[in-house]
């Protein structure tokens, strides 16, 4: 899976630990290599946000992103559930 990332996601990034940062870059290799991978927890998003996805980053950080083809994904957010949702 070919992931590319928005402007907002790396400044969100950008404000996680180095430990969650570390995080971050090991599960997007996990995501690239099977995007519905159990350690992810891959979910479909209900309501107004029903057009996206979102994987767990740790027990209260996901990355919120979009299909944008079979095999394209873009991350659009990452942050805390209340921050993303």
């Amino acid at each position: 899976m070919e992931v590319g990332v928005t402007s907002h996601f790396i400044k969100r990034s950008k404000r996680l630990s180095a430990k969650e940062r570390n995080l971050l870059d090991q599960k997007t290799t996990i995501f690239q290599n099977n995007p519905r991978d159990i350690r992810l927890k891959t979910h479909q998003l209900g309501g107004k946000l029903r057009e996206y996805m979102a994987f767990s980053l740790t027990r209260c950080k996901r990355v919120k992103f979009i299909l944008v083809e079979r095999d394209r994904a873009l991350f659009v957010d990452v942050g805390t559930h209340d921050e993303v949702y």
